[in-house]
């Protein structure tokens, strides 16, 4: 199996790569990887990585991209504020929780099976909070795809979903269904202070 110990991580932009042999399986993200990472770092939206093998290192195994986010509880209803800042002392209290957003998450076709992905998110939910980050961090957000796979892929990994249904996050998105459709996507966090305290909620 493939660890991440075994592999380079690189920042787009800082050596060449073939990323249009990149191929994740879902279009979106591999077209964001292929022609849109670059862009989206250089107006200082988030950073792309990217993994490679030390022997072949213009070949991409997987990448992913990190933004700053934040969560506003300020319309989210009192269970689930209570939720998001648990375990918060109640004079430090915030209406906006510092976060970090999993905004894309790939590996390529021909290295599936060797859980890089989980491998990434552990990667990240450590990387966010050793002594080393920079600025603080609370909780890790994924806008995971609507598709019961997914979902439970992220949960899996350590992720809850925001909203117990699609209606209340249509509500909080004030989405419409029949002007936007479908909800595509669903929101995850996960509550990092839990990761530092070795303790599972």
């Amino acid at each position: 199996m493939i660890t991440l110990d075994s592999l380079f991580m690189l920042s787009v932009g800082q050596t060449p790569l073939d990323l249009q042999s990149f191929d994740c399986g879902r279009e979106t993200v591999t077209n964001f990887f292929r022609n849109e990472a670059q862009a989206y770092q250089d107006e200082l939206f988030g950073k792309t990585y990217f993994y490679v093998h030390p022997d072949n290192p213009t070949d991409v195994i997987a990448g992913f991209t990190v933004a700053n986010a934040s969560i506003f509880t300020k319309h989210l209803g009192n269970s689930r504020q209570k939720k998001i800042g648990y375990e918060v002392h109640h004079q430090k209290g915030l209406i906006n929780y510092p976060a970090i957003l999993l905004a894309q998450l790939g590996v390529d076709n021909k290295y599936k099976g060797n859980h890089l992905g989980e491998q990434i998110i552990e990667f990240v939910t450590k990387w966010f909070t050793n002594n080393r980050n920079k600025s603080g961090c609370r909780h890790l957000i994924v806008d995971a795809y609507n598709e019961p796979k997914l979902i439970d892929y992220y949960q899996r990994n350590g992720l809850n979903l925001f909203f117990s249904t699609i209606e209340q996050e249509m509500k909080y998105r004030n989405w419409n269904s029949e002007k936007d459709g479908e909800l595509e996507t669903r929101l995850m966090y996960r509550d990092l202070i839990l990761l530092r305290r070795n303790t599972i909620r």
